[in-house]
């Protein structure tokens, strides 16, 4: 059975990669394109494809889809509702002020925070892994990069 490699550490990673006969720097090479947002091996460029064919084999790589867009005609704050790829819906928030833009990021499916704008309040609360945070932040500075300047980032 596949394996997320988005749920390993990088030293977890390290290791399956020496078990395959590859180098400690491939983990590193392979984490950098996680955190870029990549959906699947063959956009790792920088390996050889008898590796990304390897990985395709033992791995698969998540990536979060936005189930709706909600953009305030007060004031611009955009909303994102993804879902992940155990069925689980969180939110993102792009909120513009005079300073600069902030960007709420859930690390958790529900919250106690209870701000009146996000709807990640009601219902329970799960705490989302590392790499779950990481493919939405990814994610989200792919998606905003072209549109924003980011003067905040809270998760």
């Amino acid at each position: 059975m596949k394996a997320d490699i988005k749920s390993m550490l990088p030293e977890e990673l390290e290791l399956a990669l020496k078990e395959l006969g590859e180098p400690k720097y491939r983990a590193k090479q392979i984490f950098t394109w996680l955190s870029r947002g990549v959906s699947s091996f063959d956009e790792m460029s920088n390996l050889s494809k008898q590796l990304r064919s390897t990985l395709d084999e033992r791995f698969f790589i998540t990536v979060p889809q936005c189930i709706r867009k909600q953009v305030s005609q007060i004031d611009g704050t955009i909303k994102y509702l993804w879902q992940l790829a155990d069925g689980n819906a969180i939110e993102t928030v792009v909120m513009s002020y005079k300073h600069g833009n902030t960007v709420c990021i859930s690390s958790q499916v529900g919250c106690r925070q209870g701000c009146a704008f996000c709807a990640s309040t009601i219902g329970g609360l799960e705490i989302l892994s590392r790499l779950k945070c990481l493919t939405r932040c990814s994610f989200h500075k792919l998606t905003l990069a072209s549109r924003f300047q980011i003067s905040s980032l809270w998760a």
